[in-house]
């Protein structure tokens, strides 16, 4: 029954959610598993989001590169592109499941099922990249 309730929307899905941030003040907007959904599928603005976990190597090196994206795509964009990250040890993305750490994915206004990036990991790669859809 329960199973069942949950396919056909009468009871929703539980989605692992670490608490809303407080604003940071810059750039990079950090989501969580309860604002996911929303951010991603806003009609109004592209989305580019850093799927990352606090322990990756990798994901630390990202770092400072995805908050000066943020920066460049925030100023020359008109705020019509939001730089997010989402810590996917305390989060979950309903339906989305990445592969390894980090992951990025961008999700245009027209198109939200999102494209995956798997260039470089260089500031200009990755703007062009969101410039460039």
């Amino acid at each position: 029954a329960f199973v069942r309730a949950v396919g056909s929307g009468e009871v929703a899905p539980y989605v692992r959610s670490a608490a809303a941030p407080e604003p940071q003040g810059g750039a990079v907007v950090e989501l969580v598993g309860d604002s996911h959904a929303a951010a991603v599928g806003d009609a109004e603005r592209d989305v580019l989001v850093q799927y990352y976990s606090p322990d990756c190597g990798h994901c630390r090196k990202l770092a400072p590169v995805w908050s000066r994206v943020a920066e460049r795509l925030s100023e020359s964009e008109g705020g019509e592109v939001v730089v997010a990250q989402m810590d996917m040890s305390a989060n979950d993305a309903l339906g989305f499941e990445p592969e390894g750490f980090p992951t990025l994915i961008f999700y245009p206004r027209t198109a939200k099922q999102g494209i995956e990036y798997d260039g470089s990991r260089d500031e200009h790669d990755i703007v062009q990249f969101v410039k460039d859809r």
